[in-house]
């Protein structure tokens, strides 16, 4: 095509920038516009500047053929890369391997396997810059497409520039990729593409070529080469150039459009095996010139040395939307008794060909989707079963295997395709159980129609009620687990007759099973506490295995056992880790970043906080990601950060819905509160956090009550509101009576101490300095405000030595903002202090901090990469700008910079975790280039 970029000059000019800077860090970028725009024109610029500028190029491009082979794009990218494999650490060696074929096993999830992939870009990349382009992004097979997406969002550290093209133009803006939408081309443009073309129309037929073509620069150039080669006959051109490659296939011969049919339906047969196939379906060969014949009108192009393919993808497309169903029919004959010893290759072929119930078929299919299931691709699963289900006589297993293809089908996204296959196995379902299993999933999915999406459990716990009678206990027991987890309305104190208690009491679970143990933490914290925690505590040494360590390890956490509560749950994210685990390792990545916080280690939650938000970012689900986003506010407010609810929801329905439910509010009313506080606006303060006690309010919530208690009692005095602070404290007192976490406790003595008459103040400083505190956050409240009142009561030196233990609990956590308060009050005293007195530790970001703890350790970059899913340059990144910051050049020093910053106190078990995950947000960009000190 002459002169393919055309009318492109922005976008290519920010594709040559990021070539010619790529030394200084990477990008990843989606251009996405509508067939035959200039997307692939746009690459192979990329590609020529990339090649002039010394930028190795690795590529890969979907298919259709191949849109349902997990890992199949994937494969092709990383061929060129395939020594470097051998040098991977061992799981992610032994990932690739699998999804490759190399070794036999479970296929690798998508996470473990992307990892895996970014490792091996950024070891190729520290050779030399690398350009990776995967193009026709919606024909990539699922696996291939998220992997894919995981390392584009992660390269930002790494001498590589990604480039992936889509004909999805409804894409949101995502973190770490640019998008670049080519829109069709203005009316100069398109000329100038005319000007290129010989014989090109003039005057008035050129103008109802443009209008014709509405700017799409393939049509432009088909439309304007046939005006040439025909004169002025008129073809219809609605559909544009997709009509225009069907008139040329329609004038073909017959034998001649049969072969190229069999060469669309086959994804790739070769000019021997197509030609066969069409003299199969009519009893005579194309002539030996086809391929030319096809070549000539623009259909198919030769690839050295012997194959042939599609000239764009758009002729495919148009050929399979032309061919009559006879000959499509015919030609999917000829393929199945072409291959008819791969049946493998020949299954959906086949699936085609049945005209009605095939219950072998059926099973093969089934089969089929068992073993997409198993390898994390819920697209081709359901696929699977959908197609499966059609051909299955027996209308029970018919059922369940559309019950699966639309659960599966809610997972990848499809939605509509989801509600119509679950609606019709309710319409078909021939039992009890059947039917509640198909009600459940259409409750579930996210149509915003459910009583879910508003809030309501009844209809859900009604499905799962009918599963346990029908006796489906398994199947009734994980839909509560994940009901409970998703629950975002529960408030943590059980009322009499509470539907979803009555079903748990209905399972009959034994009350020792981990299972049981974690319903009860969640569904009843306050009535149940006591007994959960004896009988987590007395199972947790057995809790060897993943799913025992996640149920057991999170049900402590919620009724206020932290210590056992992170050894268990990080032996399940270890597990989950290594696994690549995707259902469950986000949730629990926050849900144990709750527990850390809780534990004092400010740094360390948001670390893990950030991992989640990266993959939630990866999976692209908006509820989780906003309520992700809510609970990281939790964590902004203790440096004086307003929530921001616009940002929060991320401008979805589904993060709208999930900022309305009731823990949701209390989270975002609690951030509001403490922001309000550490900036000296307790009337404010007061006002957000009075809502969280009231069981009137819609943000009622006892647990996120007691966590904001010392900021509601610090707002309450500082407000001259004495009277609300000793309500409070009567209010903990009388909950403390039925609830005897250690949250609980903790929130109490808080509020003793800040009500403490003055002449036991100094007797409160005793005793204090000497107890360890459950929340180590709350003790550094406690000391500042003791400390501050020992001030104004005139007994300074008492308050400098209270004031300095708070500080280095702040600096501990890190708490900057608190920190700088405590200075302030120490200052007060007549004690000087620098101007700025932040130790250097304080100045990481979160992460820098992580990854400083981890090489303090010993651990490699390459490890430390595995261990927070960002590539071994990042981490060189990260240590760099953390170096410049801590004053040091070497990894040695790491240990004695971090002794009194990394560790926090290791004070007695804490507080539940509340109902809300703790929040994703990107990582920080490093833009220093990595230096040699701080690698391996």
């Amino acid at each position: 095509m002459a002169q393919p970029v055309i009318g492109r000059e922005r976008e290519m000019a920010v594709l040559r920038d990021a070539l010619r800077d790529v030394a200084d860090g990477g990008s990843a970028f989606v251009v996405d516009g509508e067939p035959g725009i200039g997307k692939s024109s746009l690459v192979a610029e990329a590609i020529a500047s990339a090649n002039a500028r010394g930028v190795r190029t690795i590529t890969t491009t979907g298919t259709m053929a191949e849109s349902a082979e997990p890992y199949a794009a994937l494969h092709m990218l990383l061929y060129p890369l395939r020594a470097g494999i051998a040098d991977l650490p061992g799981p992610q060696r032994r990932a690739l391997d699998v999804a490759f074929g190399v070794e036999n096993g479970v296929q690798p999830s998508p996470l473990l396997a992307g990892l895996a992939a970014l490792t091996l870009l950024s070891d190729a990349a520290a050779e030399r810059p690398l350009l990776v382009v995967a193009e026709d992004l919606h024909w990539i097979d699922a696996p291939s497409e998220w992997a894919l997406r995981m390392m584009a969002r992660r390269v930002g550290e790494d001498p590589i520039v990604m480039i992936m093209t889509t004909r999805n133009t409804d894409l949101t803006e995502t973190p770490g990729l640019q998008r670049l939408h080519l829109a069709p081309l203005d009316d100069s443009a398109a000329g100038a593409l005319l000007d290129g073309i010989p014989g090109a129309p003039r005057g008035q037929a050129r103008r109802d070529l443009v209008l014709r073509a509405e700017g799409n620069p393939l049509a432009l150039y088909e439309l304007g080469r046939s005006a040439s080669a025909d004169g002025a006959r008129e073809r219809p051109v609605v559909g544009r150039v997709e009509r225009e490659f069907a008139g040329r296939y329609a004038e073909l011969d017959q034998s001649v459009r049969l072969a190229i049919l069999a060469v669309a339906l086959s994804g790739g047969s070769s000019a021997e095996e197509a030609a066969r196939v069409a003299a199969r379906a009519i009893g005579r060969f194309p002539a030996p010139t086809w391929t030319e014949q096809a070549s000539a009108s623009s259909l198919l192009e030769w690839v050295p040395p012997r194959a042939i393919r599609f000239r764009h993808p758009l002729v495919q497309s148009a050929v399979l939307a032309t061919a009559p169903a006879t000959a499509r029919t015919a030609v999917l004959r000829s393929l199945v008794r072409e291959h008819e010893d791969d049946p493998a290759r020949t299954i959906w072929w086949r699936a085609e060909l049945a005209t009605g119930p095939d219950d072998p078929l059926a099973d093969e299919i089934a089969t089929l989707g068992d073993g997409r299931t198993a390898m994390s691709d819920p697209f081709a699963a359901s696929r699977a079963y959908e197609r499966a289900a059609e051909l299955t006589s027996d209308v029970a297993r018919r059922v369940e295997r559309r019950i699966l293809a639309a659960e599966l089908a809610g997972l990848s996204g499809r939605i509509s395709d989801a509600s119509i296959l679950v609606q019709r196995a309710r319409d078909e379902a021939p039992d009890r159980l059947l039917a509640a299993r198909a009600a459940w999933v259409a409750e579930t999915l996210p149509t915003g129609r459910t009583g879910l999406a508003v809030g309501d459990l009844g209809p859900a716990l009604h499905a799962v009620s009918e599963m346990q009678a029908a006796g489906g206990v398994e199947h009734a027991t994980a839909a509560l687990l994940y009901l409970a987890a998703i629950a975002w309305d529960h408030t943590a104190e059980a009322n009499p007759g509470d539907p979803m208690l009555a079903v748990i009491e209905a399972l009959a679970l034994p009350d020792d099973d981990p299972r049981a143990i974690l319903l009860a933490a969640r569904t009843e914290p306050v009535a149940r506490g006591d007994r959960v925690l004896e009988l987590a505590l007395a199972s947790a040494p057995a809790a060897t295995d993943e799913e025992s360590a996640w149920l057991l390890g999170y049900a402590l956490n919620l009724v206020g056992e932290i210590d056992t509560a992170r050894v268990l749950l990080d032996r399940a994210l270890a597990s989950m880790r290594a696994r690549g685990e995707l259902r469950t390792f986000p949730q629990a990545l926050m849900g144990t970043s709750m527990t850390t916080y809780l534990a004092g280690d400010v740094a360390g939650a948001r670390v893990l906080a950030e991992q989640a938000a990266s993959l939630g970012r990866d999976m692209g689900d908006a509820g989780f990601a906003a309520a992700a986003r809510c609970a990281l506010a939790w964590f902004d407010a203790l440096d004086g950060a307003q929530p921001d609810v616009q940002r929060i929801a991320g401008g979805t329905t589904a993060g709208a819905q999930v900022l309305r439910s009731s823990a949701m509010r209390a989270t975002l009313l609690g951030a509001a509160g403490a922001a309000f506080l550490v900036s000296g606006r307790a009337v404010d303060a007061l006002e957000r956090l009075r809502c969280l006690f009231d069981a009137h309010h819609d943000a009622f919530n006892p647990s996120f009550a007691v966590m904001t208690s010392h900021d509601y009692v610090d707002a309450a005095l500082e407000s001259g509101n004495r009277a609300d602070a000793e309500q409070r404290l009567a209010d903990l007192e009388q909950l403390h009576a039925r609830w005897h976490a250690p949250m609980v406790r903790t929130a109490i003595d808080y509020a003793r101490l800040a009500l403490a008459p003055d002449d036991e103040l100094e007797p409160a400083w005793a005793t204090l300095q000497h107890d360890r505190w459950p929340m180590p956050y709350l003790r550094a409240r406690a000391l500042l405000r003791l400390g501050r009142r020992l001030r104004r009561a005139g007994r300074n030196d008492t308050a400098r030595a209270v004031l300095h233990a708070a500080l280095e609990g702040f600096e501990a956590m890190p708490a900057p903002a608190w920190a700088d308060r405590a200075r302030d009050a120490i200052r007060a005293t007549g004690e000087r202090l620098p101007a700025s007195g932040r130790r250097s530790v304080e100045l990481l970001t979160p992460q820098e901090l992580r990854v400083c703890e981890l090489a303090a350790r010993g651990m490699s970059n390459r490890a430390i990469g595995e261990h927070l899913f960002v590539s071994p340059r990042t981490v060189g990144a990260h240590l760099y700008a953390a170096f410049q910051k801590l004053g040091i050049s070497t990894r040695r020093q790491l240990p004695a910079v971090l002794a009194t910053a990394t560790a926090p106190s290791a004070a007695p078990p804490v507080a539940p975790s509340t109902a809300s995950p703790v929040a994703p947000s990107a990582a920080p960009h490093v833009a220093s280039p990595v230096a040699p000190s701080v690698g391996d």
